[in-house]
């Protein structure tokens, strides 16, 4: 609907004497407005990533405490003969 808009506003002013100027001036228009629309989609994709990678990070963590915890556990009762609290 936009680009109809923006198409039938161009027609109009390459009908008229002097329009070379206007016409470059709505094409930079429309150039920044598609760059805007490209930046804001890279910034989502990187937030996304930046969101999976800390919450990778997050359950790496948990699962590696976990382990430790279990492995220190095994080791502490072939050891000593009793759990450790926690």
């Amino acid at each position: 609907m936009m680009i109809l808009i923006l198409k039938t506003i161009v027609q109009i002013v390459r009908r008229r004497r002097g329009s070379q100027l206007v016409e470059e001036g709505l094409l930079l228009g429309i150039s920044l407005i598609a760059l805007m629309i490209v930046v804001s989609m890279v910034s989502g994709l990187l937030t996304t990533i930046q969101t999976a990678v800390a919450s990778t990070q997050d359950s790496f963590d948990k699962f590696l405490t976990q382990v430790f915890r279990d492995d220190f556990n095994k080791i502490w009762e072939f050891i000593f003969g009793q759990k450790v609290q926690g």
